[in-house]
């Protein structure tokens, strides 16, 4: 019997507990990207990825090498945000559409 895949909220050596990522560029749907200001707070302790439209809540933390993978929920949509040390991608897919809109930019201080 195949035992599931362990995902947890423990941290790589050296990763942050809490940490701010901002994007450049939006991408909504199939329409051509534009550039953009959106800005996140991640607390990876806490649980929580603070936006200007309202907190998420981390449910899930994925792990592999230099690659971090969250997952989260709230206001009306689910989340997935990866990032490495050099570039960050945050995904959103609301419920309400289906509808997705994808953010690409930096996440500063994530990796000591």
């Amino acid at each position: 019997m195949m035992r599931p895949a362990l995902i947890s909220l423990c941290l790589l050596p050296g990763a942050a507990l809490a940490f701010p990522c901002g994007f450049d560029t939006e991408c909504y749907e199939n329409e051509p990207c534009a550039g953009t200001t959106f800005a996140i707070e991640v607390d990876v302790e806490g649980k929580t990825i603070s936006t200007d439209y309202g907190d998420l809540v981390i449910v899930a933390v994925k792990e592999t090498g230099r690659l971090m993978t969250m997952f989260a929920t709230g206001a009306g949509a689910e989340y997935m945000l990866s990032l490495t040390p050099a570039a960050a991608r945050l995904s959103t897919h609301n419920n309400n559409g289906p509808e997705v809109i994808s953010y690409l930019g930096r996440c500063e201080g994530a990796f000591g």
